[in-house]
């Protein structure tokens, strides 16, 4: 394992990680707003408006370990704000939200060492597919967190059940839903499917990797909060573009762990 981590760190600095990782972490904030709003359309159809808004931001924070109420009034005022709708709205969406799965691509095939098609409409469509499935998964983990929540409220009600288990229970949500989008980019988005060994290993550590980022991060906004010292108002967006650019880096280095791990097949 350890001549492993060693060929994805290898391969992350030859592949210039960082770089890749900051335009990645740029196309995610570019489309975040289209990705969002494909989640509410799709969450609408079961909730109100209003509500599904609410949620699919819900459900969208809570990954980010600091300033959680103040990014969700920001994204939440935004997204209630739209003024695109209907069935030509969604595939405007669609199409807007394409660009993050197609820097993904990109960036796996640098690590995989994997030639770009040619075919643009073709990665169109399979691109345009998967943000459809990134806003399906966006509704089954908040049906997920409705359900947890309801079984909660039941239990208290009807169980003496310590409350810490929900708690542990959300967690553990969280961690599955992280997981299973991270499988999925693995193993379909880049043109050469991967391995589905390679691809669980390359998620489960990238959900690991993220999950010490995120406590990390809290520690340090809590023990040194540089952000708001040298920026003032702007301190939130600081911190929120900066977590993004952290999560590209797990991202990109958990690929390049994918990447040493096909490469001894």
């Amino acid at each position: 394992m350890s001549l492993k981590a060693g060929g994805a760190l290898s391969r992350f600095i030859a592949a210039d990680g960082f770089f890749l990782s900051a335009g990645l972490a740029f196309f995610f904030l570019v489309c975040l707003i289209p990705v969002l709003l494909l989640a509410v359309a799709i969450v609408g159809f079961v909730l109100s408006e209003e509500r599904a808004a609410q949620e699919v931001v819900r459900q969208l924070t809570r990954h980010f370990p600091v300033y959680q109420k103040q990014i969700t009034r920001a994204l939440l005022r935004i997204v209630e704000t739209r003024t695109i709708s209907g069935m030509l709205g969604t595939a405007v969406l669609v199409l807007f939200a394409t660009p993050l799965l197609s820097t993904a691509r990109l960036v796996l095939h640098r690590l995989l060492g994997v030639k770009a098609g040619r075919n643009f409409l073709h990665n169109l469509v399979v691109d345009a597919g998967m943000v459809v499935v990134l806003g399906v998964l966006l509704f089954a983990a908040s049906a997920a967190s409705w359900l947890l929540h309801g079984l909660r409220d039941l239990a208290v009600v009807t169980l003496p059940v310590p409350a810490h288990w929900f708690q542990w229970g959300s967690v553990g949500l969280s961690l599955a839903v992280s997981f299973l989008m991270f499988y999925l980019a693995y193993r379909f988005v880049p043109r050469r499917h991967v391995r589905p060994g390679a691809a669980l290993a390359g998620a489960l550590l990238a959900s690991l990797l993220w999950e010490i980022a995120k406590q990390l991060f809290r520690l340090y906004i809590r023990q040194v909060g540089l952000y708001d010292q040298i920026y003032g108002p702007l301190g939130v967006l600081v911190a929120f573009v900066m977590f993004v650019y952290y999560t590209a880096i797990v991202f990109v280095f958990s690929a390049a762990f994918v990447a040493a791990l096909e490469a001894r097949r």
